[in-house]
């Protein structure tokens, strides 16, 4: 890259914090800004779209678990979502007592085989989970009528619940989301297309499978204290201030440097947590959003499009120049909140990319991320059992499309992959 240009870009780490985001943050830790009312003023704000019942949480896994607990599942009845994806998703469907069954996915488009989830419904199988990769839409239709021709043959009680995972886009104007499915949900984490910090919002369309008031269940539910409230806050603010130094005064050969001494310090202060920590064993207190970060989401809202807009200009630049050997199955336009390549020299890639300040994500390195491979074993996944989701593991790096990286930046970042 060109010295002028050089920026530390860093493809996982609030990519969409914005000027106006870290002085609403230092008006909320001050006390100028009076956040009460806001989780109610967000409930309001999405009823403009979706009429169905809202319900706001502290974390995406945490409305996934509050889904799965009013679902009346039985001891080993059968979740089946794809492999390659996150601990969150796979979490809730434990503590539920259930079992999650994973499927492969398409061979470069990183979303469930179809086929193959067709083949994986059993009389057991009580959900099915679709997750969105990158942001790509999986075809709702089809999935929607593969379920049906198993529920024809069902009684009520037995039927299959359509879940979709929308965690990894945003749109307000996007009428393919919840279509065909029966409950839907965004994740608002740090690392997403609009963020809280923390948060997540669970839309419910199909009341049928429920025997308990949902409403009357999440009113029920605890609410953040004020340090776990404001914790979303400070968070925004500290990760700019490793941001900021994150290679300042960095030590030759062992690469440390005062942003990556403020990790550990931050973590260690219990004032930044790790992005996707691991919790198999013990479930958790399920928690309504705060006003605090109903607040920071108002805000990310006010620039939602323009987040969109910028993250289709740049998957069309890395569409237009990047080789074909990098390319998987997207669009120019497409709307990717990260943007994969695969290669066998991704080590090579990530370090080069590193020695230009641009910190490339690593989305999803093992099938169920960040467990260890040698650790899989734990949440049921059999090693084998998805052969393009373990060679796309291997071998995948995700690129920045956040409003971070320019234009040129990105249109570097090609010319540096097709030079390797």
């Amino acid at each position: 890259m060109k010295e002028h240009t050089k920026l530390k870009i860093f493809t996982g780490s609030t990519p969409n914090t914005t000027e106006k985001d870290l002085l609403l943050a230092k008006g909320i830790l001050s006390g100028a800004v009076n956040t009460q009312g806001a989780r109610e003023s967000l409930k309001e704000y999405f009823r403009n779209t979706w009429e169905e019942d809202i319900f706001l949480f502290n974390r995406g896994r945490e409305a996934i678990y509050f889904l799965l607990k009013n679902l009346g599942l039985k001891k080993d009845d059968e979740i089946i979502l794809q492999a390659f994806t996150c601990i969150a998703t796979v979490e809730p469907i434990l503590w539920s007592k259930c079992k999650p069954v994973f499927v492969d996915i398409q061979k470069n488009s990183f979303n469930i085989d179809l086929e193959k989830l067709r083949s994986s419904i059993t009389p057991r199988t009580r959900v099915v989970l679709i997750q969105h990769t990158f942001g790509e839409m999986v075809n709702m239709k089809k999935v929607r009528e593969i379920v049906e021709s198993f529920n024809n043959e069902r009684d009520n009680e037995e039927k299959i619940f359509l879940i979709e995972d929308c965690a990894h886009l945003f749109s307000l104007t996007d009428d393919r989301i919840g279509k065909y499915s029966d409950a839907f949900f965004f994740s608002f984490a740090q690392d997403k297309a609009i963020s809280s910090t923390q948060g997540a919002m669970l839309v419910v369309k199909n009341n049928n499978f429920f025997s308990s008031n949902l409403k009357q269940e999440y009113e029920e539910l605890d609410e953040l204290n004020q340090r776990e409230a404001t914790y979303n806050a400070r968070y925004v603010l500290l990760w700019e201030k490793i941001k900021r130094f994150y290679y300042t005064l960095e030590i030759p050969l062992i690469r440390f440097s005062l942003g990556k001494l403020l990790i550990l310090l931050f973590r260690f202060l219990g004032l930044i947590k790790k992005q996707a920590k691991v919790n198999i064993e013990k479930d958790c207190n399920i928690k309504k959003m705060s006003d605090i970060q109903a607040q920071l989401l108002l805000r990310q809202l006010e620039d939602w499009e323009v987040f969109n807009q910028h993250r289709q200009e740049i998957v069309t630049i890395y569409e237009d120049k990047l080789k074909e050997e990098y390319r998987t199955s997207y669009k120019k336009g497409d709307t990717l909140l990260r943007y994969p390549i695969l290669s066998e020299k991704k080590n090579l890639i990530r370090k080069i990319l590193r020695e230009e300040k641009v910190i490339v994500g690593n989305w999803y390195s093992s099938p169920i991320y960040p467990l260890a491979w040698e650790n899989l074993s734990s949440v049921g996944y059999v090693k084998g059992s998805c052969p393009n989701v373990e060679t796309a593991c291997k071998n995948i790096l995700n690129l920045p499309t956040g409003i971070e990286v320019s234009k040129e930046q990105a249109e570097e970042i090609t010319d540096i992959l097709n030079s390797v």
